[in-house]
């Protein structure tokens, strides 16, 4: 999952403009008045917000991002929909925190995996290829991180740099036997050559496999 940044996924005041039902740019109100993100205090309340964000996940895995209604998450979620926007007033803020959710989990399973990896080449090439991977069974959530790249929603766009932030992290972990100068430049040529690789697949110009394939040669070529 490629990086920019340096912050960690967190609920953030939102700010800027944004509609939960359409996803545009607009300020989502109650009453007349922006809401703020409201912090799940009580276990219930823990609950209610981690049910919202399960069913924003299982919408994304089925259809993109822009068909997804905020009603339907809500009634999946069995809660109201006054209920969503107290806790995410825009449709941004929900989906780079269901992003955030549904990233966590594949984390976990690369650092398990990539245990018994004995060489910086090796740990590389497997993250960049579980991350294609990752992505290539689950389109709607790669499509969703090109979305909040340009994201104007500032709120949104915060929490989408502490994900980014959490792939470069990941990456800079596996490389314990390059030298410090020369494993900044990896991973800067490593997610440079992963988001290019992703958006011509994406666009339809590279299948999965050329990707794959292009992964493992760029490896081979920075390890020598």
């Amino acid at each position: 999952m490629p990086a920019h940044s340096s912050r960690s996924c967190r609920l953030v005041p939102a700010s800027g403009e944004d509609n939960l039902s359409s996803g545009k740019n607009r300020a989502a109100t109650l009453d007349g008045q922006t809401a703020a993100p409201a912090e799940a205090r009580t276990s219930s309340q823990r609950a209610r917000r981690e049910n919202i964000i399960k069913a924003a996940i299982s919408f994304l895995e089925e259809r993109e991002y822009e068909k997804i209604q905020i009603r339907e998450v809500a009634e999946s979620a069995d809660v109201a929909l006054a209920t969503v926007y107290r806790y995410f007033p825009s449709k941004e803020l929900l989906y780079v925190h269901a992003l955030c959710t549904w990233g966590e989990t594949f984390e976990s399973k690369v650092r398990g995996q990539n245990r018994n990896l004995n060489s910086d080449a090796a740990r590389m090439r497997a993250l960049l290829r579980r991350t294609v991977r990752a992505y290539g069974r689950y389109p709607h959530f790669y499509k969703l991180t090109m979305l909040l790249e340009v994201t104007t929603d500032a709120a949104a766009r915060e929490v989408f740099q502490g994900y980014t932030a959490r792939f470069e992290r990941m990456l800079g972990e596996l490389l314990v036997d390059t030298a410090e100068r020369d494993r900044e430049v990896i991973m800067i040529l490593s997610t440079s050559l992963l988001g290019g690789l992703l958006r011509k697949w994406s666009a339809g110009s590279l299948s999965l496999r050329r990707v794959l394939e292009h992964i493992d040669d760029a490896t081979a070529i920075v390890f020598g």
